[in-house]
């Protein structure tokens, strides 16, 4: 199966242990973490540490960096080639941006860890199924045919 992982840039080592283990099992994976995976540069949020202020400019003119408009348009385009969606929290708006655009367009997705003590999405219900841990994805990948 093809498989695409969206998180935080926060969770970069489970994203790339959770890779590894898809990998070992024969699936194609996504994994924002890895070079390979991508052809644009890497934009983890301590390259870019300046926070959005409306008082200093506006929503557009901050987002319009080349570098995160190719890598909004590379995640769209695996997205659109992958058969699952794996949502591994916690993670921000653009791990669930990413979760929601696949279920949209009819992906099977899995949830899988717990959002930060606080938080709470009931739209996660969106997904086939939410795990707590990382290997319960492996196995629920073979049960559904992957």
């Amino acid at each position: 199966m093809n498989v695409y992982i969206s998180s935080s840039w926060k969770n970069r080592e489970a994203v790339r242990s959770m890779a590894l283990a898809l990998k070992t099992q024969g699936h194609t994976v996504y994994d924002f973490t890895d070079p390979t995976c991508r052809k644009t540069p890497e934009i983890p949020p301590e390259k870019y540490p300046e926070p959005f202020d409306p008082a200093k400019q506006s929503y557009e003119d901050y987002l319009d960096k080349p570098e995160w408009r190719a890598a909004v348009i590379e995640n769209r385009a695996a997205l659109d080639r992958c058969d699952v969606m794996v949502l591994l929290l916690p993670c921000g708006n653009d791990g669930h941006a990413d979760w929601a655009y696949a279920v949209g367009r009819g992906k099977r997705s899995v949830v899988v860890g717990y959002p930060k003590p606080g938080d709470r999405s009931p739209t996660h219900m969106w997904a086939d199924t939410i795990l707590e841990t990382q290997t319960g994805v492996l196995a629920w990948l073979q049960l559904i045919g992957g």
